[in-house]
C-alpha cells in the first residue's frame, strides 16, 4: 500500500513539476560537505549533501553523515533570478531519513547567483533544511558547488558528430591516439 501511495504521489508531484521550466544555469547536481569535531578516537563527524535539479522542476536531495541520513523528493520552482526548492516527500525506497519533519510544499532552501566581492557565486539561503552541523549563516552564504557533468567536460576538439547510419568500428579496429 505504502508503494502504490509513493508512485501516486510521485506521479502528481511529477506532473506539477512538468510546468516548471527551470533555468539551465541551475540545472545539474550539487554538492556541499561538512566536517565537524571528532567523534570517536578515529573519525570527525560529518555530513555530505547532494541535491540534483532537472530541467522540468523535478529535485532530490541526499545527505548522508555521521549516524544520520536524509533522502528528500521534491519540487524546484524559478522565481525571478532564483530557485526555491521545495519538500514534496520522503524517499523511503532509497534510504532511511532523520527525524526531522518537514511538511509538504514547505520551503527547504534556496539558489541564486549572487556578485560577492567581485565574483560570481551560488548563494544558499536556507528554508527548513540547514546543515547538519549547524554551519547555517541566517542571511544564507556560498554552500554548495555545482559539479560538472561528463558532458561538460568532453574537449569539443575530440568529439565526432555521428548520424544515424554511422557505426563505430570495434575497438579492435579503432585508430590509436598518440
Amino acid at each position: 500500500m505504502n508503494k502504490i501511495l509513493m508512485i501516486l504521489m510521485l506521479t502528481v508531484s511529477f506532473a506539477f513539476a512538468a510546468n516548471a521550466q527551470i533555468p539551465s544555469q541551475f540545472v545539474g547536481t550539487y554538492k556541499f560537505d561538512e566536517t565537524g569535531e571528532q567523534v570517536t578516537a578515529t573519525m570527525n563527524d560529518y555530513f555530505n549533501h547532494e541535491l540534483k535539479i532537472d530541467a522540468d522542476g523535478g529535485a532530490t536531495l541526499v545527505a548522508s553523515g555521521y549516524e544520520s541520513a536524509r533522502n528528500l523528493i521534491g519540487t524546484a520552482k524559478n522565481v525571478g533570478s532564483k530557485v526555491m526548492v521545495y519538500f514534496t516527500l520522503y524517499n523511503t525506497e532509497e534510504g532511511s531519513n532523520s527525524s526531522t519533519p518537514y511538511e509538504s510544499d514547505e520551503l527547504l532552501l534556496t539558489l541564486e547567483y549572487k556578485t560577492v566581492k567581485g565574483k560570481k557565486v551560488l548563494w544558499t539561503t536556507w528554508g527548513k533544511y540547514s546543515p547538519k552541523l549547524g554551519a547555517a549563516k541566517k542571511g544564507g552564504g556560498v554552500y554548495f558547488e555545482k559539479q560538472k557533468t561528463a558532458a561538460s567536460e568532453i574537449d569539443e576538439s575530440d568529439a565526432t558528430v555521428m548520424g544515424d547510419d554511422d557505426v563505430l568500428p570495434p575497438p579492435s579496429q579503432a585508430p590509436k591516439k598518440h
